[in-house]
């Protein structure tokens, strides 16, 4: 158990490793499209959010739009010509190996794009188009204005829908139901572990539902928090309470003595036969 002070644990230090937002696939990736070959405009942007980037796939990163944007079309590049519609890549840990290790085979056959008949592409070729598709896309979506790409948090939500009513194919009732969309950070594989899938959408599809930090030397130094709230009445304060909190990975007192609870109690439902 890591500590700060005895019989206390850093709190702070397992709340920012919750947090982590680090991607270790545009670590690898992105040093290679770095170095490719780029029509100057395209390059430009490129170095513009892609040099200086830390990999930290934060709610307010322009980069990690860019990237994971790119990260969609470069597998669908490299893959939709080999493989059944049924096994085409939805991104995560099984396609970052992947990818890892056939990036250091520029001339791997993978690369070539069987539908080009008259070339054979290797991975700068794949590498270039699929950028060139990600800024053709982008400025297709929000204009040419490229300081206008949408920070990740804005393409990255989640919204907590109901399981029942939430689905119920009425706007009224799943507006009442359902919450968000929130701006969340992270990815796929990541610490921070928000899904989404490649070639469907970059909203959060599945997520952490609870996050705790138990101290077992002090229980009441522990912490959690967990989408939405504690309620399950759509009209109640606590309904959704939780979830901006969730959504910024912070976390509310777990209380365990019964002196804590009783003080810190918002209020007290007795059951009377």
């Amino acid at each position: 158990m890591l500590q700060n002070a005895p019989g206390k644990i850093d709190a702070a230090y397992f709340q920012s490793m919750h947090g982590d937002s680090k991607s270790l696939n545009a670590e690898v990736l992105v040093p290679i499209l770095l170095s490719v070959k780029l029509d100057p405009e395209l390059a430009a942007v490129r170095d513009q959010y892609l040099s200086e980037w830390d990999y930290q796939e934060t709610a307010d990163s322009q980069a990690t739009s860019l990237f994971e944007w790119f990260w969609s079309n470069v597998l669908t590049d490299t893959f939709q010509d080999d493989l059944p519609e049924a096994y085409l890549p939805s991104g995560g840990s099984r396609w970052y190996v992947v990818m890892r290790n056939l990036v250091q085979q520029p001339d791997s056959p993978w690369w070539d794009d069987k539908t080009t008949a008259d070339k054979v592409e290797t991975r700068d070729d794949i590498f270039a188009r699929a950028f060139a598709e990600t800024i053709e896309q982008i400025q297709k979506e929000y204009g040419k204005d490229m300081t206008k790409l949408p920070a990740w948090g804005e393409l990255h939500s989640a919204t907590f829908r109901n399981q029942t009513l939430g689905n119920a194919g009425i706007s009224l009732i799943e507006d009442l139901f359902n919450r968000g969309p929130f701006i969340t950070g992270g990815g796929k594989s990541i610490v921070n572990a928000t899904g989404w899938t490649v070639g469907e959408s970059f909203e959060v599809d599945w997520l952490p539902s609870e996050r705790e930090i138990v101290d077992l030397s002090n229980l009441d130094n522990s912490v959690a928090i967990h989408t939405t709230g504690q309620s399950g009445h759509a009209y109640h304060p606590h309904y959704d309470d939780m979830a901006p909190m969730w959504a910024k990975v912070e976390y509310y007192p777990m209380w365990w003595e019964q002196e804590s609870v009783i003080n810190d109690s918002e209020g007290h439902l007795q059951l009377v036969p």
